[in-house]
C-alpha cells in the first residue's frame, strides 16, 4: 500500500489523500476546496463552479491521473471517501467523473442533500453511498472502515484504511471537546488503530495562539450565552454562526431554556436539523414548544422552487416568528442567524439598543475584509461578543492521540506547521 497528500500537507484545508493498493486499487480520501491561495488570498465563492480545466490550470484542482473526465484514463479511482461535510474536504468532489461513487455519513450526506435545496446551483455528485459505521466497506482490494469522531461537522469521521497487510489511519479533522467528546478518548483506546503503519493527524492548531480557538468547551459555549442572555434581558440575544453546526445550534438552544428564552431560527436550519433527527432523539425540531421559525424570503422560495411548501406550512403551524414580534419582545427570544448582510434587515425594527450580538465563529472572519456582520455592527454602534469553541483538537490532545495510535509513522496534515509529502510502499 502507498499513499500520496495531494492536499492538505502544509495548509489548512483543501484536503485529498490517494491510497493505492499493489494491485493497482486506487482510492481518494477527501477532495476538498483550498481555503486560500499561495498568497493567503481566499478563493471567490463561485471557484468550485469553474471548469475543471481552468481549476486544473491554475493548481486549485490536484493533477490527479484516472480522476476527471478529460483524462482518457478516467475513471481510474475505484471511490472516494468522505470523512465529513465541510467545503474544504468535499467542496470539489462533484469535478470527479460522474462514475465514481463517493461515500460518506449517514450525516455527511445529509447535509448535502439540504444543501442540494437551498444552493441548487452548487453541483453535487449524483451518486452519493453511505458508509457503514464501524464496519469495513470492501472497495476492490482496500477495506475502508469508517470510525465516529467529534468534530463540528455532525457524523465526521476518521477513516482506517487497511490493504496489502498495512493500516493507514486518516483522522479527518476532530477534536475533544465538543458534545461527543467522549468519541475522541474511545479512539484512544480502539484496538483496530493501534500501531497503525501511518498516521495522518490533522495539525490544525499546531503554532496557533493559545487560545486562538475561543472558549475550551462547547458546554462553556452554551453557558456564555446563557450569561449573555441574563445579562440583557430586554435585549434580543442573535448569535452568528454556522447553519450546520450541530453542536452549536444545540447550545443555542440549551441557553435558551436557561435563560427561559424560545430559540428562533430560520428555514435552512430547521431543515438541517430535521435532516439530521436520525442522529440523535436530542437534536432540536423546530415543532418542539419552545423553538421558532423566523422566515427568509429567499429560503421560502428555495423551498417553494424545490416543492416543499408543505414543509414551509408544516414550519409556520408549528410556531412562526415574526419580525414584529421579535421588536416588539426582544427579551423573549435567542436567535441563531448566519453572519451575512441579509440577516441584518430582519433586524429593522429592532432597536440597535436591544440588541445583544454575539459572533459565534472563528474570530478571523469577523476580521476579514468584507464582513457584512463586522460592518453592519459598527454602522449601529453594536460592539459583539465573542463566544466560539473551535472546531480542532489542541496540540496537547493532538499529542494524547499520537502518543496512544503509536503508529510507526506520524504525518500531520490539515495544517501550516510542516511541508512534508509522504508516501509508504
Amino acid at each position: 500500500m502507498h499513499y500520496i497528500i495531494h492536499g492538505g500537507a502544509d495548509r489548512i484545508g483543501g484536503m485529498c489523500i490517494e491510497v493505492a493498493s499493489k494491485d493497482g486499487t486506487r482510492i481518494l480520501l477527501d477532495l476538498g476546496m483550498p481555503l486560500y491561495d499561495a498568497e493567503k488570498r481566499d478563493f471567490p465563492y463561485g471557484t468550485p463552479l469553474r471548469s475543471t480545466a481552468e481549476l486544473l490550470a491554475e493548481q486549485v484542482l490536484p493533477y490527479i491521473p484516472g480522476l476527471y473526465v478529460e483524462d482518457p484514463t478516467a475513471p481510474d479511482i475505484a471511490a472516494i471517501v468522505l470523512t465529513h461535510a465541510h467545503m474544504d474536504h468535499y467542496g470539489l468532489v462533484h469535478h470527479a467523473h460522474p462514475a465514481i461513487p463517493i461515500y460518506g455519513s449517514q450525516g455527511t450526506l445529509a447535509l448535502l442533500n439540504v444543501g442540494r435545496v437551498f444552493f441548487p446551483d452548487t453541483p453535487l455528485p449524483a451518486d452519493l453511498r453511505e458508509l457503514p459505521t464501524n464496519e469495513p466497506l470492501q472497495i476492490g482490494t482496500i477495506a475502508v472502515t469508517a470510525i465516529p469522531v467529534d468534530h463540528a461537522a455532525p457524523d465526521s469521521r476518521a477513516l482506517l484504511v487497511e490493504a496489502d497487510g498495512q493500516r493507514l489511519l486518516y483522522t479527518g479533522d476532530l477534536r475533544a471537546h465538543g458534545r461527543t467528546g467522549y468519541r475522541f478518548d474511545a479512539l484512544l483506546k480502539d484496538p483496530r488503530v493501534k500501531r497503525v503503519e501511518v498516521l495522518l493527524l490533522e495539525g490544525t492548531t499546531l503554532g496557533a495562539p493559545v487560545g486562538s480557538h475561543g472558549y475550551p468547551t462547547e458546554t462553556d459555549v452554551e453557558y456564555g450565552l446563557a450569561a449573555i442572555a441574563a445579562d440583557r434581558p430586554d435585549a434580543l440575544v442573535t448569535v452568528a454562526c454556522s447553519g450546520q453546526n450541530l453542536d452549536r445550534l444545540v447550545s443555542c438552544y440549551k441557553a435558551a431554556r436557561r435563560a427561559g428564552r424560545r430559540l428562533v431560527i430560520d428555514p435552512y436550519q430547521a431543515c438541517v436539523l430535521r435532516a439530521l433527527a436520525p442522529l440523535s432523539s436530542a437534536v432540536p425540531q423546530f415543532e418542539w414548544e419552545h423553538i421558532g421559525v423566523c422566515f427568509a424570503p429567499f429560503q421560502v422560495e428555495r423551498l417553494k422552487d424545490a416543492g416543499l411548501m408543505p414543509l414551509v406550512y408544516e414550519m409556520s403551524d408549528a410556531g412562526k416568528v415574526s419580525t414584529d414580534e421579535l421588536a416588539g419582545h426582544p427579551g423573549d427570544y435567542l436567535m441563531s442567524v448566519r453572519g451575512n448582510y441579509g440577516i441584518t434587515k430582519v433586524f429593522d425594527k429592532v432597536s440597535p439598543e436591544h440588541i445583544a450580538l454575539v459572533w459565534s465563529q472563528w474570530s478571523g472572519y469577523w476580521k476579514r475584509e468584507g464582513c457584512a456582520m463586522r460592518e453592519w455592527a459598527e454602522s449601529c454602534c453594536i460592539e459583539a461578543h465573542f463566544v466560539h469553541s473551535g472546531g480542532h483538537a489542541g496540540p496537547d490532545d493532538l499529542a494524547r492521540l499520537k502518543n496512544a495510535i503509536g503508529a510507526n509513522e506520524t504525518v500531520f496534515v490539515h495544517t501550516e506547521a510542516n511541508r512534508l509529502q509522504t508516501r509508504i510502499s
